[in-house]
């Protein structure tokens, strides 16, 4: 890292720096940015916030990255608790909480409800405490008295289950279906958590590695309060302590721009996921076009994970979508089940179609068509049936290298089976207008991978 005074606008800023280094020097952190798929402000603070000392050195309020302290070290302003006895206090800069004997789980919540967001803190647990921090979590007077419910990011011990996510207070158990990694905490000392919860997305990450990324089920709430949780214990069991500190989050609003990363190879287009698929970045159609969606409460939107890989002369992408119902009923090609991918070449971004613009669609059963005036010489796809849906794997005719970047979105329409289309996925752009508007298209970018 390069750094001259003129980076810095006064001398505090450039005496504050100069304490970062001491503080920080030799210290090893691990970019999950790439894996993430999201839009990651590069503020270095995000990154190493706390060194692994008792005291936060953040300050409090929102922070020019677009963060905000939950926890101002001093007090526990803006949190209130709910159900359970166990004690909740502020030590040397961090939120200590205590079992207490008796007690079933204990939650210290914070007042204000999130959405959509990134969230970063640490955490040290007693060994025999299991723990977690509620994300979207409720609490009603009509739900088993106000008992605390919601989606869980565990805590606990290793060989455990850290890092994945658990229906708290619902008897649904474990929303992750698979739990292998079993050695990514570290049982002494702090560990850094990252959690971000975008659409119906959610992934998290334990000291720079990745345990979860996951589609959370319609049923789970997708919005509500943060919780610290302090597990009840046995009788005899205890007194135990987990303790928080560095506790950020970043709203994400509903039109943020996303970002992506195609890796350099050349696939088989045939429908099937090969070896060259595998560690590639994922993303999800998880953004709902508001006035297409007319399903009914026992209908479910169809969604795809995105992947894509690129070469001198072309993009491609593979789709792997759910769909309860595949259907081809519909008269319009644009009202039946399928995946549409759309590119703008040159990164213009016009909000109408110019030369390089294009909309291509592939449906279930290989049809593919084209709304852009684009013809489909440029373009191939091959798609095959899966116990969830289809995949859709397609080949574009696209000029690559590394670090060019496109204008890209992918969009998922279901016919549930009423003979239109009922609902339409996306994942950059909530609009129903990328078809002639490239505007709001996200950002794909070509790398040479891992």
């Amino acid at each position: 890292m390069s750094v001259s005074i003129g980076n810095f606008k006064n001398s505090a800023q450039f005496a504050a720096f100069t304490i970062f280094l001491g503080v920080f020097a030799g210290s090893q952190f691990l970019s999950s940015a790439l894996m993430a798929q999201a839009t990651i402000p590069a503020s270095l603070g995000t990154l190493l916030s706390g060194s692994g000392s008792g005291v936060t050195g953040s300050l409090t309020g929102a922070q020019e990255d677009g963060f905000v302290d939950l926890f101002n070290g001093k007090n526990l302003d803006g949190w209130e608790q709910k159900n359970g006895t166990a004690t909740y206090e502020v030590v040397d800069g961090t939120i200590l909480g205590r079992t207490a004997k008796g007690s079933p789980n204990s939650f210290l919540c914070t007042e204000k409800e999130y959405g959509d967001f990134e969230l970063f803190f640490e955490v040290k647990v007693d060994k025999g405490l299991n723990s977690g921090v509620q994300i979207r979590s409720l609490s009603k007077p009509d739900y088993k008295e106000g008992r605390v419910h919601g989606p869980q990011v565990e805590i606990e011990w290793d060989p455990g289950e850290s890092g994945y996510i658990y229906s708290e207070g619902t008897k649904r158990g474990w929303v992750s279906p698979t739990r292998t990694q079993k050695n990514v905490l570290k049982n002494e000392g702090w560990n850094k958590y990252r959690v971000l919860a975008d659409g119906s997305r959610i992934q998290t990450w334990i000291n720079g590695t990745c345990v979860e990324d996951i589609e959370m089920p319609a049923i789970e709430s997708k919005k509500g309060f943060l919780g610290l949780q302090v597990h009840g214990v046995k009788k005899n069991a205890g007194p135990f302590k987990v303790q928080w500190k560095n506790i950020r989050i970043r709203e994400i609003s509903g039109d943020e721009r996303r970002e992506m990363k195609a890796f350099m190879g050349t696939p088989k287009v045939d429908g099937k996921i090969d070896d060259l698929w595998e560690g590639v970045p994922r993303v999800l159609t998880s953004r709902s076009i508001d006035e297409v969606d007319e399903l009914s409460a026992d209908q479910k939107a169809s969604t795809a994970w995105v992947r894509c890989l690129w070469d001198e002369g072309h993009l491609y992408c593979l789709a792997e979508v759910t769909d309860d119902a595949i259907s081809s009923q519909a008269g319009d090609e644009w009202d039946r089940d399928g995946v549409e991918f759309f590119v703008d070449r040159n990164f213009a971004r016009t909000s109408t179609y110019d030369d390089d613009d294009a909309q291509y669609r592939t449906e279930p059963d290989g049809n593919q068509s084209t709304g852009s005036e684009n013809d489909l010489s440029t373009y191939k796809s091959a798609v095959t049936k899966t116990d969830k849906g289809y995949i859709v794997e397609v080949c574009i005719d696209l000029k690559g290298k590394v670090g060019k970047k496109i204008g890209f979105d992918v969009q998922v329409n279901n016919d549930p089976g009423d003979g239109r289309r009922m609902s339409a996925m996306k994942w950059n752009d909530a609009s129903n207008d990328t078809y002639f508007d490239m505007s709001n298209a996200g950002t794909l970018e070509m790398v040479e991978g891992n």
